[in-house]
């Protein structure tokens, strides 16, 4: 019997996952938020982290890229997860290329590898120099509207999934808002794709969608969070304050040789890290934070490298980022750029096995909500896109194959519960935004902590319409699992820095379920969904 397979999410991910489902002859639903491939996908700008038969030529190797990964992570990367991302990557490669993705190549029609922070090796493919996520959205993308004019995908867009619905033990529909109605779709198997927490914070690089829904949702089914204490701050966004709307300057500008100064015309990074620009982003976005709170300004300064590459090379390599910043009267070549981390990643979320199975039966996710343990606490550049694309490859041949008790079979790991929310003072997304960006950023402290987890754990989220308050209800209990869980991590790790124990120190993975006070009861609505 064919299996009805529902993916959230339009992403790299979902889109992949849609069009794996397809050549395995399965006829997908692809439920998206937006249209088609909105959201963080499109905002990539460095690239895909991947091993090619170049890259082997240029002495790099999969056990390289494993080492480096690792090194990122600060010992908290699940090591066989790390190998398989990483194994996979050439074939990946491979099956983009066959759906229509071209990635940069130079006249000799080898490929053009970047390098970014905390990379051993050249082994950065990119697509129109700094428009990586838009290539793949615009390839993906135009291979799923193919599958869908070819009867072969069901996509229903503009439509926001506000609940997994539970029967007896597994997950079997889901309930979406569209068109200011409540539908339902069942499912035999269903995988989130759902994208990040930008909206979370007052300065991200996440577009507007990004507001933790896939992981909310899995939370409120039952399924285990893991590692949301470990939010990624991208170290050089433009000043929003001056700059509004110009976005982050890729990691790939440092990895040609970009300098970080502060206004008194020091160079810092050469003190902090033997690798100065090319370390780990958490170091780096820690080091200007310091710099910021000593009272300093910090600049991206690129001009050393127009002059010694040639007029022109940065506008050429850097097509994207070169148009963003001279709307706004700003030159890569002839500037310092003022720069300031902002929120970017979300190391944690859904846990996963390899499979992308998570902890409740007929539940799987990928992508930037999903925690397959391979960014451990801080994730290494360009590797987001390879994490969602490999795994939601394998999570769709497990969807297709799995019992209907199958769940991720994982080590232990120290299980807490969310104390129940309390309803209480009425909470809109400024003051949310406010509380996050003061206490769950950068730098993080106890009594900081308690006092948001006290104001968080007693509001109820105030919107004006449904979608908008069905989005920070998502956000809210996002919040409180990071609030938590930063708590509950004493020591400092990566993204996760302890004021009061900055020294690095690993500890024990821990993971995070609703208490049953909290858990939504589905029995009724699957009487009435299933009858």
């Amino acid at each position: 019997m064919t299996r009805q397979l529902l993916i959230i999410g339009s992403g790299a991910a979902g889109m992949l996952a849609a069009l794996e489902a397809v050549s395995h002859g399965v006829h997908p639903v692809l439920l998206t938020k937006a249209e088609l491939g909105a959201g963080n996908t499109g905002e990539a700008q460095g690239g895909l982290s991947a091993l090619t038969a170049l890259g082997v030529s240029r002495g790099d190797s999969v056990q390289a890229h494993v080492s480096d990964t690792l090194n990122a992570g600060a010992g908290h990367c699940a090591p066989h997860a790390v190998s398989t991302l990483c194994q996979d990557s050439p074939d990946l490669v491979t099956r983009l290329e066959a759906l229509g993705v071209h990635f940069d190549r130079d006249p000799a029609k080898n490929y053009q590898l970047g390098l970014e922070a905390a990379h051993s090796a050249h082994r950065i493919l990119h697509i129109g120099g700094d428009a990586t996520g838009k290539g793949l959205v615009n390839a993906l993308g135009a291979a799923c509207r193919s599958q869908q004019e070819a009867g072969a995908l069901e996509i229903i867009d503009h439509a926001m999934a506000t609940e997994l619905c539970v029967r007896e033990g597994r997950v079997s529909a889901v309930r979406y808002l569209r068109d200011g109605q409540q539908q339902v779709r069942s499912a035999d198997a269903v995988l989130v794709a759902t994208g990040g927490i930008g909206q979370l914070y007052q300065s991200s690089t996440n577009p507007a969608g990004a507001t933790g829904d896939g992981i909310a949702l899995a939370a409120r089914a039952g399924a285990a969070i893991s590692d949301l204490e470990f939010v990624q701050f991208h170290p050089t966004m433009v000043d929003p304050v001056k700059y509004p709307g110009v976005g982050m300057i890729s990691e790939a500008v440092r990895g040609e040789g970009a300098w970080l100064i502060n206004d008194a015309g020091e160079r810092f990074m050469l003190q902090i890290d033997e690798r100065a620009e090319l370390a780990p982003r958490d170091v780096i976005a820690r080091a200007i934070h310091a710099q910021q709170l000593a009272g300093y300004q910090v600049f991206l300064d690129a001009r050393h490298v127009e002059a010694a590459q040639g007029t022109g090379f940065l506008a050429k390599r850097f097509p994207s980022i070169t148009a963003r910043l001279a709307a706004c009267g700003l030159d890569l070549a002839a500037d310092q750029i003022p720069v300031t981390p902002a929120q970017h990643y979300l190391m944690g979320g859904v846990l996963t096995d390899l499979e992308g199975r998570s902890t409740l039966p007929g539940l799987y996710a990928a992508g930037e909500c999903a925690n397959s343990r391979v960014h451990g606490a801080n994730r290494l550049a360009s590797n987001s896109l390879l994490d969602a694309m490999v795994f939601a490859r394998r999570a769709i041949r497990a969807m297709l194959t799995d019992s209907a008790d199958q769940h991720a079979d994982l080590p232990p790991t120290d299980s807490r519960r969310l104390p129940a929310a309390r309803t209480g003072k009425p909470i809109d997304l400024p003051e949310l935004q406010r509380i996050a960006t003061q206490t769950l950023a950068v730098y993080r402290e106890a009594s900081a902590l308690q006092q948001t987890i006290a104001r968080l754990d007693a509001s109820t989220a105030q919107a004006a319409d449904e979608r908008t308050l069905a989005e920070l209800e998502n956000l809210l209990l996002v919040a409180r699992l990071i609030a938590h869980a930063a708590l509950a991590r004493t020591q400092s790790l990566g993204a996760h820095y302890r004021v009061e124990n900055p020294e690095p120190r690993t500890g024990e993975r821990t993971s995070w379920q609703l208490s049953p006070t909290d858990e939504r009861q589905h029995t009724d609505e699957a009487k009435e969904i299933f009858a």
